[in-house]
């Protein structure tokens, strides 16, 4: 959630060539020191109001078990995003972070009507997940459409949200991805973890299959952000 590049529609070669990008711009900031530090959201910050894919089961505990590995090499006080309670594949942001949203809270009713009509247009998403890349903030699991579902499905959530889009209107998402560790702080051994993630550039994470959206907000839990869910919405067998 928290890296700024994301997805658009195009060739899993240039989906590759992103990631590549990406490995670079982190394995520099790593070594060298800079790399982005996490901290706790606050009102007016990142982490806001979102629509994600969340994994499904099996896809959920592969990805815990990586970032346990991560973790084990980074350090343990960062975050774990990659666990169940928190890992997801973004679609869109809708706002900045509130930490408090009530119950009937009016742009959550819309958004959640908006999710549904999208979703039930829609065809369940498939993502194969080929990889892990550094990036600047993190460590990040590198995720491939099979087909263009994803990118149908945020089209049409972008449409059917309307004015309620403003917030990424002008913010252009070119990859799909789950980050499963943020930095917060300095990390165990830099050339160890920068190693440790070149070596699974490829590894076989097996794929993510979404039958439904979810509308949430994020939680800091005293250890990291978690999901918390306000609406699901599945998918039905449209083409977008």
């Amino acid at each position: 959630m928290g890296s700024p590049e994301r997805r658009v529609a195009g060739p899993a070669a240039g989906y590759g060539a992103a990631f590549d990008r990406l490995f670079a711009r982190g394995r520099d900031a790593v070594l060298a020191g800079t790399h982005y530090r996490d901290s706790p959201p606050v009102d007016g910050g990142r982490w806001g109001l979102s629509v994600v894919l969340p994994p499904d089961p099996p896809c959920a505990g592969r990805l815990a078990a990586v970032t346990a590995e991560a973790l084990a090499v980074a350090g343990p006080d960062h975050w774990p995003t990659g666990a169940p309670e928190a890992a997801h594949f973004t679609v869109r942001a809708l706002e900045a972070h509130r930490s408090s949203v009530p119950d009937g809270d009016p742009l959550v009713v819309r958004a959640g009507s908006a999710l549904r009509r999208a979703a039930a247009a829609c065809r369940p998403v498939r993502l194969a997940l080929r990889g892990l890349t550094l990036t600047p903030s993190g460590v990040m699991a590198c995720a491939y459409p099979v087909d263009a579902a994803p990118d149908e499905f945020a089209a049409r959530l972008a449409v059917e949200l309307g004015d309620d889009a403003w917030f990424e209107a002008g913010f252009s998402r070119d990859i799909w991805y789950a980050t499963l560790v943020h930095f917060t702080g300095p990390l165990r051994d830099p050339a160890a973890l920068v190693d440790w993630v070149a070596a699974r550039r490829g590894a076989d994470l097996g794929d993510a299959v979404v039958a439904a959206a979810e509308l949430l907000r994020f939680r800091f839990n005293g250890r990291q952000p978690v999901r918390v869910p306000l609406a699901g919405a599945p998918f039905g067998t449209g083409t977008g």
